[in-house]
């Protein structure tokens, strides 16, 4: 019993493994219809990751897939990638500013990563102002990085630009302090100033009692000599009392020149002072605001490091199902096992060619026509498999055997007839074809019926002969046809034969027009089709 519930075990295996494959191949398969969507397109800098039938996203909901990515023609550096959409999905172009070139509140088209393994799709979101973009219209907005990734590169490019500023701001402030100190100097350059505007009182007094000794001098010594003498005094004292005057305005000035200079200084130091505060004190703007604000940026970007070192940790550690599937030997060694089964099958598929006929007979004795499909699957140029859909009006013959008891003395008391009824069914074919070198070699069911084939093909395959033997118990011998197809254009073919012609009585002569051609969209059937 044993013995007989292993195979039977190991075969419901394989099967539900062959189940589970077509569902999860055809799940794969799928796609969408290009007549249920239109067709958009996106400029990106970077489109690593992403292939042709790509999901596209919508809020976490699938609206479309990836059709093809390629070098853009206007602009070779960017990728093109063309994305079908579905209908009823409405993206918005936006509006667009003049001063920067940029989409405002357009659509935006954003490469994402769905895993840890490298499995991307692009996220869109719809935009808000605009036109709607129509069939063939562009996104205006594309990024090509998102995650851990693009915030170390976002960081790596605001502090390049930080820090420029940041020795800029120094160098002004140093500028600024070297000019006051050449202007200012140390203390000693303020007391000189002070003193120069004691010195100057002290030479106006000084001025202001020599013009009275003289005035005593002279009203006493010269005055009585004339009076021209008179009139030169008082010019004198005219003159003195404009250089008292000037030096007055002189002292005024240099109290303002003081008073600018104390209160510079004054605002030099609350500068240096407010541009080197830091922590809660900061003021926005400042210098210590800016290094705030760095060093919050740095304690991010070291937590975000720190928890990066311990997924990569746990990964080579062979933690978790990342860390599984890059540390277990005997998991990669099946994975690769299955990618190269279903590689295989792939290719088979790939190479497989659909070739599909349609064929009209007209039957010159029973005034009726045969309609015939045909539908060949070509895994290799010397073998195929044919399936037939025939309607053929001799139809199918059924026979019964009917016993019947009587007590009539005129028949015999039990009565036995084979009754033959012929029904107008359709028949199938399902045969395997091997072809060598001009003949093809032919078996399997025919009509319905058991039946062998051989094919001689000349002309490149345009001048073909086909001899068909089967139905062996419908008549005295074998139903036997022979006929001759003849493609005298492309893809349309005549044809003409004789049916049944062993047998004498159905013997029948026909002539036959056709078409036949390859289609490769019936490819999406052969999952589910056995192949070799």
């Amino acid at each position: 019993m044993l013995k007989a519930k292993t195979p039977l075990l190991v075969g419901l295996l394989v099967i539900a493994g062959a189940i589970a494959f077509i569902f999860t191949f055809g799940s794969l398969n799928s796609g969408i219809d290009s007549d249920e969507a239109y067709p958009v397109y996106a400029l990106f800098d970077d489109a690593t990751g992403l292939v042709p039938n790509s999901r596209v996203m919508l809020s976490g909901i699938e609206v479309g897939r990836l059709k093809t990515i390629s070098l853009d023609t206007e602009h070779p550096e960017l990728a093109r990638v063309d994305i079908l959409l579905r209908r009823g999905i409405k993206l918005y172009q936006g509006i667009l500013d003049p001063t920067t070139g940029i989409w405002r509140d357009g659509a935006t088209a954003v490469r994402q990563q769905a895993s840890l393994i490298g499995d991307y799709y692009v996220a869109l979101t719809p935009g808000l102002r605009g036109d709607v973009i129509g069939s063939g219209g562009r996104i205006p907005n594309a990024i090509s990085s998102a995650g851990l990734g693009s915030v170390i590169k976002n960081l790596e490019g605001a502090t390049a630009a930080i820090f420029p500023k940041l020795e800029k701001i120094a160098d002004d402030i140093k500028s600024i302090t070297g000019g006051l100190r050449e202007a200012i100097g140390e203390q000693g350059a303020v007391n000189d100033l002070k003193k120069i505007r004691t010195d100057v009182a002290q030479t106006t007094e000084n001025v202001r009692n020599l013009t009275g000794e003289l005035r005593t001098f002279l009203s006493s010594s010269i005055y009585p000599r004339g009076g021209d003498v008179s009139v030169i005094f008082d010019n004198v004292a005219r003159a003195t009392d404009t250089l008292s005057k000037s030096a007055e305005r002189t002292t005024a000035a240099l109290d303002r020149i003081l008073g600018h200079l104390d209160r510079a200084s004054v605002g030099v130091d609350q500068f240096v002072a407010a541009q080197s505060q830091t922590g809660d004190t900061a003021l926005p703007g400042t210098l210590g605001s800016a290094i705030n604000a760095l060093n919050k940026n740095m304690v991010l970007l070291e937590g975000t490091l720190e928890s990066a070192r311990a997924v990569a940790a746990g990964v080579e550690q062979g933690k978790g199902t990342v860390g599984r599937l890059l540390t277990d030997d005997k998991l990669i060694g099946d994975i690769e096992h299955i990618i190269d089964d279903v590689g295989e099958v792939t290719s088979i598929i790939g190479r497989t060619q659909v070739k599909v006929q349609f064929r009209a007979d007209r039957y010159i004795g029973r005034g009726a026509f045969k309609s015939t499909v045909d539908f060949s699957l070509h895994p290799r140029p010397d073998k195929f498999y044919l399936i037939q859909l025939i309607d053929d009006p001799a139809g199918r013959l059924y026979t019964t055997r009917r016993v019947t008891t009587t007590n009539d003395p005129r028949l015999p008391p039990v009565l036995v007839e084979d009754v033959q009824e012929t029904k107008s069914d359709f028949k199938i074919s399902a045969q395997l074809a091997k072809r060598w070198h001009a003949l093809t070699f032919r078996y399997g069911i025919m009509e319905s019926s058991g039946g062998l084939g051989l094919d001689l093909d000349l002309l490149n395959d345009s001048l073909d002969f086909k001899l068909d033997i089967f139905d062996f118990g419908r008549d005295k011998y074998p139903r036997m046809r022979l006929l001759a197809e003849w493609e005298f254009l492309s893809h349309f073919f005549i044809s003409a034969g004789i049916d049944d012609m062993l047998n004498s009585t159905p013997r029948d002569w026909f002539i036959g027009l056709g078409v036949r051609f390859y289609d490769d969209d019936l490819k999406g059937i052969l999952p589910v089709t056995p192949l070799p």
